[in-house]
């Protein structure tokens, strides 16, 4: 679990935007049964896998990070907004600039929004729920969330760091839960809190790894995910819904081998690689070959959602996403590097102050 490209990972991940895109996708052509499951939730089962996953690789990060120094917050939110914020803005300004409608799905066809000042600036910074501005393009308003758990993430990292007992994390779990339904109970905005159950359920995943257990084989992997998935599809889709599926993803992922098998190894790692690009573009690929080219045959059509749902995640990921992220790691360990400086600087002086510089004149020495 400790390894930064575990294969169990990246077909969660994985699996998480392909719902996400096939969530879309049938709901613009107004399919909504799979046999006997029904597919309305599927988009919003896999955004609720991403928080999964996202909480417990932060997790992780956070943990090799404490390793190397002791200053983490602004190291973290550094590498975080240079690796969510340059993609997200390029893409909405992309979006606003041509006018093209993407804020909201419906069977057969988009919706733009007449935006304003206020509505850019808040997409743009990702604060559409606390703004009450709808997303300019739509999947980012997850991205809102995301940006508010990465604020207590650090936090819930340092206490739970050195908290051993299944009991005392079952307790702070428990009161995690209990303040995050107080708070949706009593919130008149949208926030984090409401998805506190799956960025629990990763924090779970993490906590549980540190314990040795038996390892059920990596086959049954992408069976019980799909399962899970499958079992949540055909439920209410409540908050307790969630909640169970959720935590019954976190409790399993530290229980299973990694995955072995090549094909399923290589293609999940390449989809999880540009999954952050498919989110945020398949939105332009399913509108411009189903709706802008209505009139072109279906086969064609779908070929030009197949190039675009491929290209341009690749396309961003090479010129602006990964050097992003390079950037933000170096801008991290450039403030990392300045802060230790100072706190020597400081030590140096104090060491400097409490000793005592011979005076040359009175030195019994000379």
């Amino acid at each position: 679990m400790d390894n930064r490209e575990n294969a169990n990972l990246d077909f969660l991940r994985s699996f998480a935007v392909l719902c996400v895109v096939f969530g879309h996708l049938i709901h613009f052509f107004n399919i909504d049964h799979a046999g006997s499951i029904p597919l309305g939730g599927l988009g919003a089962l896999g955004v609720r896998i991403f928080f999964v996953h996202t909480a417990l690789v932060l997790m992780l990060s956070l943990e090799r990070e404490s390793a190397k120094s002791s200053i983490l917050f602004v190291p973290f939110m550094v590498r975080r907004c240079f690796r969510i914020y340059p993609l997200a803005m390029t893409v909405i300004l992309i979006i606003a600039g041509f006018h093209i409608p993407q804020a909201a799905l419906s069977p057969g066809y988009f919706t733009g929004w007449n935006f304003d000042g206020g509505d850019l600036l808040a997409n743009l910074f990702l604060v559409q729920n606390l703004s009450f501005r709808v997303p300019i393009l739509g999947p980012t308003w997850s991205l809102s969330y995301e940006l508010e758990m990465y604020l207590f993430l650090p936090l819930i990292f340092l206490i739970l760091r050195n908290v051993q007992s299944l009991w005392r994390f079952a307790g702070f779990s428990a009161l995690l839960l209990a303040c995050s339904y107080e708070v949706v109970q009593h919130s008149t905005t949208p926030n984090v809190a409401s998805y506190v159950p799956c960025f629990l359920a990763g924090i779970v995943a993490y906590q549980l790894r540190r314990y040795d257990s038996y390892k059920l084989p990596a086959s049954i992997w992408p069976v019980f995910v799909i399962g899970i998935g499958a079992a949540y599809l055909r439920s209410s889709l409540t908050r307790i819904d969630t909640l169970c599926a959720c935590f019954l993803l976190g409790l399993a992922i530290p229980a299973f081998s990694s995955l072995t098998s090549r094909s399923i190894t290589v293609t999940s790692k390449l989809i999880a690689k540009y999954s952050y690009g498919i989110y945020l573009t398949h939105f332009f690929a399913i509108w411009f070959a189903f709706e802008k080219l209505s009139a072109a045959p279906l086969l064609s059509r779908i070929l030009v959602f197949l190039t675009l749902a491929i290209t341009l995640p690749v396309l961003f990921y090479h010129s602006i996403e990964e050097p992003m992220v390079r950037v933000g790691k170096k801008v991290a360990q450039l403030y990392i590097a300045s802060r230790q400086s100072r706190s020597s600087s400081r030590n140096l002086d104090l060491f400097t102050q409490s000793v005592p510089v011979p005076n040359p004149v009175l030195d019994p020495a000379q």
